[in-house]
């Protein structure tokens, strides 16, 4: 793909085409086209450049700064428009400036106009300052334009003069848009259902992205022997010079024209290429899909790409050598995740994010259309992505390994080479269906429960990968990819959560039977809510291992879409086990003393975070939590099945891990502290607490980020601190006040202080102490009895014990919650005598 770049003589490489979504107005008397942007920024860019400060004008005398270098994102001049405040550049408020040109040496004075030549630039003394850039388009012209500066509410277009709001689109809310022309407001879902079944919602392109090497730098020369080599030796000055010769451009006729030539292309030799002719199933993540009137797996691709990639998956299977073939199958199927409908352009860095940048199919407005073939930029087109398989393959033979030194990051190269011989077997099989053979080392990646639901995610490979591959491996003869046999959790599928924790222990045994004593197991998992980690930690205890050792490392990219904008997880635990090796005569430890050695674990572990053990950058509050959590884990699992309360009852994994984050929580939250002397509270007061205390309502959503993942909402609800909201169709909780629960919790003491002399309500270590009754219930239960004037002398009599955490809690609770002053200054001024 080419296009015309104005700013140099040649044809310039097309790096990206911008498309946009139209939803077809709903109300029947209108029936227009309203493109779906959220906005109508394309890309945004603060570059710091060099320029020469308070440069005096030869003519005038008066000073400006003289920009050495150019800051644009688009090559023509005409269509920037500049902040009259700080176009000049950050913290040059007011300043004039000019650009200087780099091949005439010439810039003319914004005073005066006179020229300036300074051709003596290398001796002056330079400075750097960031320039501010906003490329746009306009709604009216499609022009696509440039403005340098702080972007203002409202905006002129240069091209036909119309103003507009740059950062209001169409589409009002998140899947939602408003017709500019009746004001109608709808749902872009509704728009669709109207549509034919196989009918998509019309598009249309609106910005080119492209690169000009002439413009980069990058020209190619004859020497003496009339060889021809490569140079970054600049031919002319223009505005794209700094960018590396990238530059944004709106859509021209010429450019419509290749593409419907492509499509017509694409439509004459259909028939002639491979492509996915098979339609999607529905299911767990799927059926969005379907919703949104993609039929057929091929429809997530338009005309073009599919010209390119039919083309090229042809030209791979004519490869006669089949590791050869599988080696260019590697890069085209990585090729396929951004090449398609579904990839989005981050207008704030300039990039895009591919397909599976969410763990699942969501359908975009807007999209970006990259170059299959490859140029010098762009992301995941073929030329990048088998390099990269080369670039695996030449690490086979020349394997290094990578260190932190003086907090470098250093590559260290290793002379062994594996070598696969009699003595050494690999086997990359489903873990369930081993049958013979000992192993040393079983390592897996177990399926994320519901989260995931990787069979339906990997079809979208698949369907390509099978044109190719079904003739030689029988496993990609079906249509689409096995999903029997996955264990996770998927409703569509009638997978609950009991066949995942059983599907999962099932494999955990396996491994188990077939792992030598000495053997080793290891596996990585991505956790932030703990139901499903609690259901595989407790299937590989059950299966008979312990955790050996938790090791840390970045999982998801910092770019992941799972992670923009938000405190999310970036870290992966590996998990290392070992077998127990049939000690089934663990010696009973007491869950009060092993919280003290897992409360001191975590303490040590923060303190070798903060002398680096994992880099000089700052880790996250999440990623400490989750480092922590971990390292916890090491020491409980060694005591698995032998860790009992004061009762003498086994604590199981969800009540110790509940008290593990817990813990952990309360060492590294600076936000919502409590005071010293709740250090040992339970986790259902310490949630109430730090999290709930001062809410009456709080929206589904928001319930595992709100109290921090350290309890599930069942265990909240069971509790009896929060209750399914009556109001907004259940799409709320509603946080029990005092009085609400007055009844309930009489019922629970009337039962508890029955036997008072032979039930210890409050056990004497403070490890202890809230084990059998929560400190939340006590002091619900003390307003209650003040609301109702009902005798509180008696009761402060009966939890003696714990009266100096109840008067602390009750102060914290006073300040966060000023609803709750009269009863808990009732209660406040009986302790106090």
């Amino acid at each position: 793909m080419s296009s015309n770049n104005s700013s140099a003589n040649g044809d310039a490489d097309i790096i990206y085409t911008f498309w946009v979504k139209s939803a077809i107005c709903t109300n029947p008397n209108c029936k227009q086209e309203v493109t779906l942007f959220n906005n109508y920024i394309i890309a945004q860019k603060t570059p710091t450049i060099r320029y020469l400060s308070d440069y005096e004008c030869r003519h005038c005398k008066k000073v400006f700064d003289m920009d050495i270098e150019s800051a644009s994102l688009i090559a023509e001049k005409t269509l920037t428009i500049y902040n009259a405040k700080d176009a000049s550049g950050e913290l040059r408020s007011h300043k004039r400036w000019a650009l200087r040109d780099r091949m005439t040496n010439r810039a003319a004075c914004p005073w005066c106009s006179a020229e300036n030549v300074e051709a003596e630039v290398k001796s002056l003394k330079k400075a750097k300052k960031k320039v501010s850039l906003t490329v746009l388009l306009c709604p009216h012209c499609y022009a696509v334009w440039q403005y340098r500066g702080t972007l203002p509410d409202d905006v002129s277009c240069p091209a036909c003069k119309k103003d507009y709001s740059p950062n209001k689109g169409n589409v009002a809310e998140k899947g939602a848009f408003v017709c500019p022309s009746c004001g109608t407001k709808d749902k872009i879902i509704n728009s669709i259902r109207k549509l034919p079944q196989e009918q998509l919602l019309p598009i249309r392109p609106y910005a080119i992205e492209g690169y000009c090497p002439e413009c980069a730098g990058e020209t190619f020369e004859k020497n003496l022997f009339h060889e021809t080599t490569k140079s970054r030796r600049l031919t002319h000055s223009c505005m794209i010079n700094k960018n590396n010769g990238k530059f944004f451009k709106r859509i021209t006729p010429s450019d419509l024209k290749r593409y419907q030539d492509a499509e017509k292309r694409w439509e004459k030799e259909r028939e002639m290429l491979p492509y996915p002719k098979s339609s999607i199933p529905d299911g767990q993540e799927t059926h969005r899909l379907l919703e949104h009137h993609y039929i057929y797996w091929h429809q997530m691709f338009n005309p073009r790409q599919l010209l390119c990639l039919s083309t090229l998956l042809k030209a791979i299977g004519e490869e006669e050598d089949q590791v050869l073939k599988e080696m260019l199958l590697s890069g085209f199927f990585t090729t396929l995740e951004s090449n398609n409908v579904f990839t989005r352009h981050r207008s704030d860095a300039d990039k895009t994010e591919g397909v599976f940048a969410r763990h699942d199919f969501q359908p975009k407005a807007t999209f970006a259309e990259g170059n299959v073939w490859g140029v010098t930029y762009g992301k995941c087109n073929f030329l990048k992505c088998i390099n990269k398989a080369i670039e695996g393959k030449v690490f086979c033979y020349k394997p290094y390994d990578r260190k932190i030194s003086e907090n470098k990051i250093i590559s260290e190269n290793r002379n062994e080479i594996i070598k696969i011989n009699n003595y050494s077997k690999t086997i990359c099989k489903n873990s369930s269906e081993i049958t013979e053979g000992r192993f040393n080392f079983v390592i897996t990646d177990p399926p994320y429960a519901g989260n995931v639901n990787y069979a339906e995610l990997a079809d979208f490979f698949y369907v390509w990968l099978r044109l190719l591959l079904s003739k030689t491996y029988p496993h990609f003869s079906p249509e689409l990819t096995p999903k029997v046999e996955e264990i996770v959790e998927n409703p569509t599928r009638g997978k609950t959560v009991q066949d995942y924790e059983e599907g999962l222990t099932s494999v955990w045994k396996k491994c188990f039977e077939y792992l030598t004593d000495d053997g080793l197991m290891v596996f990585t998992f991505h956790h932030a809510e703990g139901s499903a980690w609690e259901s595989l930690l407790e299937s590989v205890c059950n299966a008979g291992f312990l955790i050996e050792a938790v090791y840390p490392i970045h999982g998801e990219s910092e770019s992941s879409l799972h992670l923009m904008d938000k405190q999310a997880i970036s870290y992966d635990l590996i998990h290392v086990c070992k077998k127990r090796n049939g000690d089934t005569h663990i010696k009973k430890r007491s869950w009060a003393g092993v919280r003290q050695e897992v409360r001191a674990k975590a303490r040590e572990e923060i303190d070798m975070i903060e002398a680096g053990r994992y880099g000089s950058e700052k880790l996250l509050p999440a990623d400490i939590n989750i480092i922590l959590i971990g390292k916890c884990l090491e020491l409980y699992s060694k005591h698995y099945g032998s860790i009992v309360d004061h009762n003498g009852v086994v604590v199981p994994l969800q009540k110790a891990l509940a008290s593990i984050r817990m813990m952990v929580e309360q060492l590294i939250d600076t936000a919502h502290p409590l005071p010293s002397e709740l250090e040992h509270i339970d986790p259902i007061s310490y949630v109430y607490l730090t999290c709930l205390c001062d809410r009456k309502e709080i929206q589904s959503d928001e319930v595992h980020k709100a109290t921090r993942g350290i309890l599930e909402i069942d265990e909240l609800m069971k509790a009896g601190i929060m209750r399914k909201g009556r109001a907004k169709r259940g799409r709320t909780y509603e946080v029990k006040q005092p009085d609400e629960r007055y009844k309930d919790l009489q019922l629970l003491f009337k039962k508890d202080t029955k036997n008072f002399h032979q039930l210890r309500l409050f056990p004497d270590m403070e490890e202890e102490r809230f084990d059998n009754v929560a400190l939340v219930d006590i002091i619900h239960y003390l307003m209650g009895l003040a609301n109702a004037s009902e005798n509180l002398r008696l009761w402060l009599n009966e939890f003696k014990q714990v009266v100096p955490q109840v008067r602390v809690a009750l102060e914290y609770l006073k300040i966060r919650n000023p609803t709750f002053q009269v009863p808990i200054q009732k209660i406040l001024s009986l302790i106090e005598v």
